[in-house]
């Protein structure tokens, strides 16, 4: 093990600072439009009373006061404004210009869509409110589908519901709205808890009959843009997946299904790997899949090693979310997998200062750099300051650092310039299928 202080105070006090910097210059720059409910309230008590608000749907964020204080006010700044822009595409397709869109309230945790429709019914159908929120909720998970991997967290609790408003003479149109907005909120939180127990049987189904989509997606090598390995992605099959409408592994941890999950996966992208012909593949793992007696993982790498592939051909990703019990109690059989030759990784560096701890223990052969940060990176000298600080650090602990998430050239041609060798993301290559022509 390494020392401790391979990273000093210094260092820890340092990265936090600039990724702070960071998250808050996202949050300023992704900003929502929505106003707050109350400056809207007569507009729409108006609308009320001449009986063109017909109901209302809302994306019920109430439960992410946890997710929150975790990540941090900026992070849900950033959350609440692209959830806002991905339901803001939605004008015009999918859901009318003239409906309304707001916040619950200034700084809030919730936005409402207060839905019309034509008096004149030959106009339309009436508005089927199960399509509008199946239709509201499939664009905002797909506006997150490459995100970051704590908005895939938040995501698993924002919850979607709807109200009818039916106008009755009798009461006051304010409070109508009022009560519709309390029943949309019941009703997300009932649609919530039977989402749940819906994804734990569909995850369950997958798992069992091994339905799950293998994935790889290029790793280059930015001097001679060739590639010199994959990342191993799992997906859920098409159908799964609206079903599941969240992140598999988010979906799994909550179902208590990840370890599973992570099991399966993992024998799955070893046994679809593409020709490796030299490079090395990559493969995410949870902390469990190194607990003793790694049974399941000892019998994949003699697969391995009996197919002709060398250990330092397989690269173990490790998760940010790995714990410091989880980290003492994995470190022993880590380094007796490096001193047969196998290598790790670790994800999503430059978020905080956690992974400066898994980086000192794991002795990491490569250090992947956060996709936030590499996204904007073209224009952004914060981005640019803290990527150069995670490629001392990289240097210093004897890894390479691979720049995740390049998806146009401004950003690749500013990665090169600051001397990062290594690079992930859709400009360079998209996750696809891949066969060893077997």
């Amino acid at each position: 093990m390494q020392d401790l202080d391979v990273f000093e105070t210094a260092d820890r006090h340092e990265l936090e600072e600039l990724s702070e910097a960071v998250r808050d210059e996202d949050a300023r720059l992704t900003s929502t439009s929505f106003p707050p409910f109350s400056d809207l309230l007569q507009q729409l008590a108006d609308r009320v009373e001449d009986r063109s608000c017909v109901g209302l749907i809302i994306i019920d964020g109430t439960e992410l006061g946890p997710w929150e204080r975790q990540y941090g006010s900026a992070n849900f700044r950033v959350l609440m404004a692209r959830i806002s822009q991905a339901v803001d595409r939605l004008r015009g397709a999918g859901l009318r210009r003239d409906d309304i869109m707001c916040v619950d309230a200034a700084d809030g945790e919730s936005i409402i869509v207060f839905l019309t429709a034509s008096r004149d019914e030959s106009v339309g159908p009436p508005i089927d409110f199960e399509t509008v929120v199946n239709r509201v909720k499939r664009q905002v998970f797909e506006g997150f589908a490459s995100s970051e991997w704590w908005f895939h967290h938040a995501l698993e609790q924002v919850a979607f519901g709807s109200s009818l408003i039916i106008r009755n003479d009798s009461v006051e149109p304010r409070r109508e709205l009022y009560r519709a907005i309390r029943k949309a909120r019941i009703d997300a939180q009932v649609s919530q808890r039977e989402l749940a127990r819906q994804r734990q049987r569909v995850l369950g189904h997958m798992i069992a009959q091994r339905k799950i989509t293998s994935l790889y997606q290029p790793i280059v090598d930015l001097g001679t843009m060739t590639n010199m390995g994959y990342e191993a992605l799992s997906r859920a099959e098409t159908a799964d997946a609206d079903r599941l409408g969240v992140h598999l592994f988010v979906a799994a941890a909550r179902a208590e299904l990840d370890g599973e999950l992570d099991q399966t996966c993992r024998t799955l992208s070893i046994r679809r790997r593409p020709a490796l012909t030299g490079g090395a593949l990559f493969v995410n793992s949870l902390p469990q899949a190194f607990y003793e007696p790694m049974k399941d993982l000892e019998a994949v790498l003699s697969q391995w090693e009996a197919d002709g592939l060398l250990p330092s051909q397989l690269v173990f990703e490790v998760t940010e979310n790995t714990t410091q019990d989880q980290l003492r109690r994995i470190l022993p059989n880590v380094h007796k997998l490096q001193a047969r030759g196998y290598r790790f990784a670790v994800d999503d560096v430059g978020t905080g200062t956690s992974n400066l701890q898994l980086i000192a223990d794991l002795e990491p052969a490569f250090i992947k750099m956060d996709i936030s940060l590499t996204r904007g990176i073209a224009t952004s000298t914060r981005k640019q300051a803290l990527a150069l600080y995670l490629l001392e650090l990289a240097q210093r602990s004897d890894a390479r650092l691979i720049a995740e998430g390049i998806e146009n050239q401004a950003d690749l041609e500013t990665i090169k310039a600051l001397n990062i060798t290594l690079g992930q993301g859709f400009l360079l290559g998209r996750p696809a299928q891949m066969s060893r022509g077997l």
